[in-house]
């Protein structure tokens, strides 16, 4: 009889892609709206995050990660803390725009998103990956030992 010290993990069932998002946002400087291009990514892989990517003159990118939910939230209701805060405008089209506050009180930029663009996008995350099932796509036993290695 032979033992062994593998470890089995149940296989996760593939989660339906996602479809990145990218849209013409307003970065607002005073009265002034500025239009940059902004790319939303979802990983059903990372299943609590949303990446944006700012595209800004000259080539520069932007990058922030925060909560898929805090995103959600803030399509709502003024949501959020520190460095990332977003709320609804009920201006600029049919549903609106969902105002960014991105930065520390120093150095921030506030950006205006479309509204029913990104509620639609963010559906689609959330037909991938239900929310309260996120935990469920995390391989626990890999994460763990990443965290060890790291030692």
């Amino acid at each position: 009889m032979s033992t062994s010290n593998r470890h089995e993990t149940t296989q996760r069932p593939p989660a339906p892609p996602v479809r990145s998002w990218s849209t013409t946002a307003r970065q607002i400087q005073g009265e002034i709206g500025l239009a940059v291009e902004a790319t939303f990514h979802y990983d059903p892989d990372d299943p609590w995050a949303i990446r944006v990517a700012f595209r800004l003159s000259l080539g520069r990118v932007v990058d922030w990660t925060f909560s898929r939910e805090l995103l959600r939230s803030g399509t709502r209701v003024l949501s959020g803390e520190g460095d990332v805060r977003l709320w609804p405008l009920r201006c600029g089209g049919r549903e609106g725009r969902v105002r960014m506050r991105l930065g520390s009180a120093g150095a921030f930029a506030v950006v205006d998103i479309d509204r029913a663009g990104l509620r639609s996008w963010l559906n689609e995350t959330y037909d991938a990956v239900p929310a309260g099932s996120e935990a469920a796509r995390i391989d626990w036993a890999a994460e763990t030992g990443r965290l060890f290695a790291r030692r």
